[in-house]
């Protein structure tokens, strides 16, 4: 029989799943834990809208937007950096509202003033194209691919 005093401890449900890219400030944190054989899954990060999937950890005090669940070491010219996988609870649009994920889209967009981190609204006649909502969009801006022309919108 269930210990009934256990029942509900634990996770439950199911987080949006994303990649995360570390800004240079996170990098040297995440490389100073594996140096001092911390654990880096676990920790709390905080979206930064500077890159696309952009992450950081998150400040004391702050509303956190995702918990590191993987990791993996990527190498290059540049130096040394890591793709982390995110399970993000929470997000902030442009206006600074807050708002739960719910599911990740990629919308192609006409116009070259969308940003990171904007709302969205339907742009043109064709119903198709997204771009910058201002204060009446929904959702934010998580990546732009301006080879395609789409973005990745959280919602």
């Amino acid at each position: 029989m269930a210990d009934v005093v256990k029942l509900g401890h634990g996770n439950m449900g199911t987080a949006l799943a994303i990649p995360g890219v570390p800004d240079s400030t996170f990098i040297t944190e995440i490389t100073a834990l594996i140096a001092a054989g911390t654990n880096v899954i676990g920790k709390l990060v905080t979206l930064t809208f500077a890159a696309n999937y952009g992450v950081t950890s998150a400040a004391d005090n702050a509303i956190f937007d995702g918990i590191v669940t993987g990791m993996e070491k990527k190498t290059g010219a540049s130096g040394n950096t890591y793709l982390l996988d995110i399970d993000l609870v929470h997000y902030t649009d442009q206006n600074s509202n807050g708002h739960t994920p719910v599911c990740l889209r990629n919308l192609p967009y006409s116009d070259g003033t969308i940003a990171l981190q904007d709302s969205v609204i339907v742009n043109g006649t064709t119903y198709v194209y997204v771009d910058d909502g201002g204060t009446g969009g929904w959702g934010a801006v998580i990546a732009k691919h301006t080879d395609d022309a789409t973005v990745d919108v959280l919602f």
